[in-house]
């Protein structure tokens, strides 16, 4: 299916990544997977299923502390907290391997990248994470929406060690070279991606200048053997929307919904507006291949369906509980009915949409079972430019569901097609005009 119009996403931030960004807003509680799961790449930067909250006014990042919710004097602080003699046996054995390791050292940068990673390890949260000032960097262009890479969304797979294209963007580089969703990258450049480690690693293996190439291994579910893509990297724009009349008589609206980068709500508002002047019998909403954004745009996205309502409940480890509701006045008229289309792609922000929708009763979900993020990240610049993550508290539906690990379940399940030569169709959105145009 082709959109009849897209709404491009803003040009990237030429913010320096040394000290602290300044940011049109602030600030950013990311509930994300960007290490472990699911994210969008220009290949690729990670934007990641993250969640994000920014106040009226422009501020810094928070610099690196005690856990939000913690009292600096109380117990938990003083038990949390590592003090220069908990760190003696740790600095014993940086000296004897300084002293005493036969081979070259890695840089004292590496090393200290290193240390910090073996404690977020010991953790046994994918969600906290750690990024260098270059995948900072790439981090925050992703949110701008458009970069230089391959464009696709990706997942890392944990058993095989290697980055499956979960959707690559229609007509982006990626696409034009022939890659397609299910597809492992299993190396690049001929360095195997299964010694890299982590998603973040590979993706700035994969990412460069546009014009430079890079030579993708993949390994096709079907195919018995691995074959090389040669991929020309170009600057990656997202399209935020989409929008067209379909149906039997094209009466049904259908927006599409890429990410819940900024301006998300004020597009999708505008969209809806749009749509609604060709007179609508009912709306399908596609937040497919979702991997979430900034909470901001995610209650301003509700808003435009819904009217005074709960969108999510955020609850902290300390026992506090924020309430977030929809903003000013619905859109779309309760006599629309509507349809929300999800995958196990839709994630963090897309989910809290969906199951705001779900728990109102405003729309029906159709689809496969969602990815399942639920928690908040707090992301903490340091000061060589380098981006902690913690997390820091877990989100529920308004109806107080847990979505973190298990996901939405659609309330028809349709399973997509499977993709093979030739174009297949879309059962899942065919499901949906279906449900509307027999009022059901």
């Amino acid at each position: 299916m082709r959109s009849s119009s897209t709404t491009p996403s803003p040009a990237p931030s030429t913010a320096s990544t040394a000290g602290p960004i300044r940011l049109n807003h602030l600030m950013w509680l990311v509930v994300g997977v960007l290490f472990v799961a699911l994210v969008a790449f220009s290949v690729g930067t990670a934007a990641g299923f993250f969640l994000g909250r920014w106040t009226a006014a422009a501020q810094e990042f928070p610099s690196a502390g005690l856990p939000s919710g913690i009292d600096e004097e109380g117990a938990d602080a003083e038990e949390r907290r590592l003090r220069p003699e908990d760190m003696a046996v740790f600095w014993e054995a940086m000296e004897l391997l300084e002293q005493n390791f036969y081979g070259e050292m890695p840089p004292k940068r590496e090393r200290v990248y290193g240390a910090i990673r073996g404690v977020i390890d010991t953790l046994d949260d994918p969600n906290t994470g750690f990024l260098t000032p270059e995948q900072a960097q790439s981090f925050m262009d992703s949110m701008e929406g458009n970069y230089e890479g391959i464009g696709a969304t990706v997942e890392w797979d944990e058993d095989l060690k290697a980055v499956r294209i979960v959707e690559p963007f229609p007509d982006q580089p990626a696409w034009r070279a022939g890659l397609r969703r299910g597809d492992l990258i299993i190396a690049v450049d001929g360095e195997p991606v299964s010694e890299m480690g982590d998603l973040q690693v590979a993706i700035s293996k994969i990412k460069g200048p546009k014009g430079s190439k890079v030579v993708l291994t993949i390994l096709r579910p079907g195919m018995p053997e691995s074959f090389d893509v040669v991929v020309v990297r170009d600057v990656i724009e997202i399209p935020i929307t989409s929008t067209e009349m379909v149906g039997t008589d094209q009466d049904i609206a259908y927006i599409r919904l890429s990410r819940f980068s900024e301006g998300a709500g004020r597009k999708v508002r505008d969209a809806v507006e749009q749509l609604l002047e060709d007179d609508p019998r009912g709306l399908v909403f596609d937040l497919r291949g979702n991997p979430g954004g900034l909470l901001r745009e995610a209650k301003l996205v509700a808003s435009v369906f819904l009217e005074d309502q709960v969108v999510l409940i955020e609850r902290f480890s300390d026992g506090r509980e924020e309430i977030h509701r929809t903003e000013g006045r619905a859109l779309l008229p309760e006599g629309i009915p509507m349809v929300v289309l999800v995958d196990e792609a839709t994630a963090s922000a897309a989910e809290i949409v969906a199951g705001a929708l779900q728990d109102a009763g405003r729309a029906v979900l159709v689809g496969t079972k969602t990815f399942g993020k639920g928690s908040v990240q707090l992301p903490h610049r340091l000061s060589d430019g380098s981006l902690l993550r913690v997390t820091i508290a877990r989100w529920f539906t308004p109806a107080g569901r847990s979505i973190d690990g298990q996901g939405l379940e659609p309330d028809i399940v349709v399973e997509p097609l499977a993709e093979g030569p030739e174009e297949v169709p879309d059962i899942q959105l065919e499901r949906a005009i279906e449900l509307l145009e027999r009022g059901q």
